[in-house]
Formats: C-alpha cells, structure tokens, sequence
C-alpha cells in the first residue's frame, strides 16, 4: 500500500512538472493516473476481499475441527437414547437395561455402544433403579471429555426425558459452570415463536378470535428458516420439525392447540411439544406427538439459563 500511494504521488507530481512545459502531455498524464489509481484500487479491494474471505474461511475451519469431537458425542448418545426410548415406548412393562457394555441379547439399534467411540470424549451408562422395587426405571448417558478447560469440550448428560444437558463451561479459571440445556429442541422446534405470533395476530386483527387456517402473518418465519404450509394452512413443515395448529372446537372459539413433531427423531432431535387448548405446554422425548397427558417441559428448556433442578457434579 506504501509504494502504490508512492508511485502514485510521483505520478501525479511528474504530470504537474510536464504540464508546465506541455497541456497535452499534462492531460495524457492526468488522464493515466486516473485510470491507475480506479483499476489500481479495484485490484487491491478485490485482493483485501479475498484475503479476508480465506481468513474467515480457515476460522471455520478450525471452529468444526475445534467442535466436531463434541457434536460427535452429542449425536452419540442422541442415537443411543433414542433407540432406549423406542424401545421402551414399545414394551412399557420392560427395564431399561441394566448395562449396554454388552448390550442386552435383543439390542435392535444400529447404534453401538463402546466408551471410547468418541475421540477426546469417554461415554457411560449408568441405570437408574427405583428405590421401591428395584427395577430399572431410567437412565443416564455421559459424555465426558478426556481434558479439562478447554472450549468446545463440555460435559454432556441425557436421560429419559430426551434433553441433553451440559454443564459449561467446565472447568474454566473464574467461572462457575451451569447445568445448562444447549441447543435446545424447544427453541428449534418454533413453538414458542409461532404461539407469540398467533397470540399477537388475534389481538391485533381478530378481536380475540384464533384464525380458522395459518396466515403468512403467523407462519413462525425465524430468521433461519421459513416453514412450508401444508394442509389447507394448518399443517407446518421445516427441516427438524412438523408443526400442527388445531383451530377453535365447536362450542370453544377463544382457544387453540398446537403440536410440533420432532421429524427426525435420533438425529437432530428427540422432544416434542404440544400447546393445549388452555395454553399450557408440554413436552415428550418419545418418537412420538405430545399430548396434554404429557408432563410440561423445564423452564430451562426455554431460555439460556441454569436448570436448578438437575443434580449432577462431573467429576
């Protein structure tokens, strides 16, 4: 930048000592610069573009390689819950396993289980049994990572309920870790979003009433992503989630339902939500819709905040 500002000002003051002998030859000159200096710029933008477009390209780069041992282990033990939740959606009376190390004679999953699957990260099993009877009635999936302090290496916790806990930041000089749920389905699945928009649209345009059908005013649009509308607008369909809206029942016509059905169960997520006629939520991790019999998802669920009901200290 140094020797083109150079080169440019002994252009421009050779010109002006040309032009006092010569106008043509100082025009001719002028005329040159001009056309230096717009091509010359272009080309070093272009240059100072491309050159940052490689650096943000190499810091994404090394942001996957930095977080892709985490996202492994997180759709581990996603794919490992889930085959336990169907399984035991389709044979209530059965135990969770008592170990997966080996698995049980009858494991159907495609997903194995072996404690050093996930490079720089350790799974575990642990069952959990009922005081009462001895039976084991639930479960808890680790994954711990191999070293502590560094960024993108969180432990990690599921259960039954198909949430995945993570206590973050572990381990950091200074600060506090948090039992925190990160990402999470609530707030992938657009509930949230599509019920504060409805809830405004009937304030706003429908005197109280819910619409009979979705509006292009309350198709829970994210910044992210644009659900299609499907079945005489009241069916949503996104990437991770289909979303039902239940217009009023006769004799009710203040009120409506909405089901929003994790798609693909055991991949990308694992809970799905349900909003009842009288407002209240509720969440299952089974591969299946929700209902109102469902019990309602933690309150940390829905924000970036400390789930205070969960006991867990890694170690």
């Amino acid at each position: 930048m140094l020797v083109y500002m150079a080169i440019s000002l002994w252009i421009v003051w050779s010109a002006f000592r040309i032009g006092k002998i010569q106008w043509n030859a100082f025009g001719i000159a002028l005329g040159a610069t001009a056309f230096y200096l717009y091509f010359g710029s272009q080309s070093l933008n272009l240059t100072a573009y491309r050159g940052q477009r490689g650096a943000e390209q190499k810091k994404v780069a090394a942001e996957m390689e930095l977080y892709k041992p985490a996202i492994l282990a997180r759709d581990t033990i996603i794919g490992l819950t889930a085959c336990l939740l169907r399984n035991h959606m389709l044979h209530p009376e059965a135990e969770y396993p008592a170990t997966l190390n080996p698995p049980p004679t009858d494991w159907a999953c495609q997903t194995k289980f072996a404690t050093d699957e996930v490079p720089e990260f350790r799974l575990n099993y642990e069952p959990q049994k009922d005081a009462a009877t001895g039976r084991v009635t639930d479960f808890q999936l680790t994954a711990m990572p191999g070293q502590k302090g560094i960024r993108g290496r969180e432990p990690l916790l599921i259960d039954s309920r198909g949430i995945v806990f993570v206590d973050y930041p572990w381990e950091m000089e200074n600060v506090t870790a948090k039992v925190m749920v990160m990402p999470s389905d609530l707030s992938n699945s657009q509930m949230d979003f599509l019920k504060f928009n409805l809830d405004r649209y009937i304030k706003d345009k429908t005197n109280g009433l819910p619409p009979a059908t979705i509006s292009a005013d309350i198709d829970g649009s994210t910044a992210y992503e644009t659900p299609v509308v499907e079945d005489g607008r009241t069916r949503l369909e996104a990437r991770d989630y289909e979303t039902l809206y239940f217009p009023p029942r006769a004799g009710d016509p203040n009120r409506f339902a909405l089901s929003a059905r994790c798609k693909r169960y055991g991949e990308i997520c694992l809970r799905s939500y349900f909003v009842d006629y009288d407002g209240s939520l509720h969440a299952t991790g089974e591969p299946r819709p929700a209902t109102a019999d469902d019990p309602a998802p933690l309150r940390c669920e829905n924000a970036s905040s400390e789930c205070e009901d969960i006991i867990w200290d890694p170690i």
